[in-house]
């Protein structure tokens, strides 16, 4: 869990060791941006010493920015957590958000903020750390003010950070316009995908779906809601691009009005096409490299995230690239299973190269089945474009429904 000293996680920590039926390991978050930071991280090792909960101090290190430092923070904050947390094995991270939470970011984005509305149940918003790692908030339905009453209860103090009266702060601006207003429960209802209707969307996920491929049945994404079908759009594009960031609402409305024309288009490094009752979401070849790097080095020990899409294992060093780079320096195997994808997939596939090796013998295209009988075969490649969608658009409410999830994903 996530604890800053604050009394929402401070309260949050209590409440989970008072449950008792999981073990504790509390992560801190010193961005170093107060001078008190370290006291504060001190306070929040002693609260875990009282509970018996194992600690961990994190430390957003290096230049932070002279702008956007907020938004900053919450990233690089994010990416500590879920790096912290896939090191202790932890794939559950309760944060200590409520309901006064939900209602400031509301009136923030009525003031034209973008930022996020959380959730009870999400995925880790960074990408590739964050994979596979979740976010669970327990009291996203209770007043801040009901936390402090237990602690005051339970005589556990707090640190309230002065950040939070900075006139110059949004959201501490719109915190104190609120003060007092927010009432608990009443969560506001979302437009929401079910896993019956994402069934119904996906358009035969196997055997391409492990190749990075979404395809949805476009009859069924045109009887969606409209905001539905844009976030749905959106967050494909993402999955399938590989990268880390939605898309402005506006641009996604102009692509999904151009969709119906059949030509490709381009979003967050996807292409996507309307043909034949489909639409098709894949990577777009060409972008790879284009805005994060293209090639990816293994050391032979450690599993590694290639362009987003692709988690590798090797036991042995190389490097990973796209198969456009190499495509005709591979065997005539892969060469031969290469040209049996549909064209939009040829050139995005990851391709392993041993280190210092450069004839088709030491280059394996990581997808191609007939890997298994390969020298190769101990290296894997697993595709998490659809197991990102699922998880992305809600689909994954329990730790057994992730690992469900990623068994039918291939």
């Amino acid at each position: 869990m996530a604890v800053s000293g604050g009394g929402d996680s401070v309260a949050l920590l209590y409440a989970l060791a008072a449950w008792g039926k999981r073990p504790l390991e509390v992560f801190c978050v010193d961005h170093g941006l107060n001078p008190l930071s370290p006291q504060w991280t001190q306070s929040v090792a002693d609260h875990a010493a009282r509970v018996g909960a194992g600690f961990t101090a994190l430390h957003w290190q290096g230049d932070k920015p002279s702008t956007g430092l907020a938004a900053a923070a919450r990233l690089a904050r994010h990416r500590l957590l879920a790096e912290a947390a896939r090191g202790k094995g932890v794939s559950v991270l309760c944060l200590a958000h409520t309901i006064d939470d939900i209602a400031e970011a509301e009136a923030m984005r009525a003031q034209g903020s973008n930022v996020g509305a959380p959730k009870v149940w999400s995925p880790s918003p960074v990408w590739p750390e964050g994979r596979g790692i979740f976010l669970y908030r327990p009291f996203i339905d209770v007043r801040r003010e009901t936390l402090r009453e237990y602690l005051r209860e339970i005589g556990a103090n707090w640190i309230e950070d002065p950040a939070n009266e900075s006139p110059y702060s949004l959201r501490a601006r719109t915190r104190k316009a609120l003060r007092g207003q927010v009432r608990e429960g009443g969560l506001p209802e979302r437009e929401i995908i079910t896993s019956d209707q994402m069934q119904t969307l996906l358009h035969a996920p196997e055997p391409l779906g492990p190749l990075g491929i979404i395809a949805l049945r476009a009859g069924a994404f045109d009887a969606l809601p409209r905001d539905t079908a844009l976030n749905l759009l959106a967050t494909a594009a993402v999955c399938a691009g590989g990268g880390g960031k939605l898309p402005k609402h506006e641009k996604v409305a102009a692509l999904l009005v151009n969709l119906a024309a059949g030509k490709a288009l381009t979003l967050c490094g996807a292409r996507l096409r309307c043909a034949d009752d489909l639409i098709t979401i894949s990577r777009e070849a060409g972008d790879i490299g284009r805005n994060r790097a293209g090639t990816l080095s293994l050391n032979g020990m450690d599993e590694a995230v290639w362009d987003g899409r692709f988690v590798v294992r090797s036991p042995q060093a190389g490097e990973i690239v796209a198969a456009a780079a190499v495509r005709g320096a591979l065997g005539d195997g892969d060469k031969a299973w290469r040209l049996t994808l549909p064209e939009a997939l040829r050139d995005s596939q990851p391709v392993f190269v041993v280190n210092e090796q450069k004839d088709n013998q030491n280059k394996c295209l990581l997808t191609n089945p007939a890997l298994r009988q390969s020298d190769y075969n101990a290296l894997s490649a697993k595709c998490l474009v659809l197991p990102r969608l699922y998880a992305a658009m809600g689909l994954i409410a329990t730790e057994s429904a992730q690992k469900t999830i990623a068994f039918l994903c291939g």
